[in-house]
């Protein structure tokens, strides 16, 4: 299973250690917030522009008005950008998802926590590079993992989606393996890998890639 480390709540006056604590891992996963479709701020771009990421990173925008945060990160170098299924109509959707291909950017598409994955209709499944399935509600770190989210990806699986399908919220090594027979190919791991000490993360990375 590949890993992409979520940095939402580590200490901001330390990222570079941070990032640097995660060198092993797949992906470092961004996940910006704007306080409109989620109650909670995050970071922008502009917070990473005197980082070194160790590794390719991706921006998850659980923002209202996605579109007015891509140039910024674009700019910033992520190879990936996802945004919120419930923000957009599917035709807008469409048009964003498209707008990153041209970029060169992985396009992806989130459907949250309480949301049906039938949200998400046969043109966006299409065009979309990638799926992020929420396994809890987006705006904030911490939450149990909701196990509805396998039917989620055994739905879109069925549905013939055949890129990556990545699963973000409650994610540690119980729950690792089902998420992966499920269908899924990537993990966003937050509090349960960065709330253990720079020492230990390799370790429990390394451990995640051998699912």
């Amino acid at each position: 299973m590949k890993i992409a480390p979520s940095i939402l709540d580590t200490d901001p006056s330390s990222l570079q250690s941070e990032v640097d604590s995660i060198s092993t891992a797949d992906r470092i996963h961004l996940d910006i917030m704007d306080g409109e479709y989620v109650p909670r701020k995050t970071f922008t771009a502009d917070d990473f522009t005197d980082l070194q990421f160790p590794v390719p990173t991706e921006a998850h925008l659980m923002c209202a008005r996605p579109e007015e945060w891509f140039d910024s990160f674009v700019s910033l170098g992520v190879s990936g950008i996802t945004i919120h299924i419930e923000t957009q109509s599917p035709a807008r959707t469409q048009l964003l998802l498209q707008s990153l291909k041209d970029h060169g950017i992985r396009a992806g598409v989130c459907v949250d926590g309480f949301t049906d994955p039938l949200e998400i209709t046969d043109e966006v499944l299409a065009l979309a590079d990638q799926i992020l399935v929420m396994s809890v509600k987006a705006g904030k770190g911490g939450q149990s993992f909701m196990p509805e989210s396998l039917d989620k990806i055994r739905l879109l699986r069925d549905r013939g989606f055949s890129g990556e399908i990545e699963v973000d919220g409650g994610v540690n090594l119980e729950n690792v393996a089902s998420l992966s027979k499920a269908g899924a190919g990537i993990v966003v791991v937050g509090s349960f890998l960065m709330k253990k000490s720079p020492a230990e993360r390799a370790e429990i990375i390394e451990r995640f890639q051998a699912i």
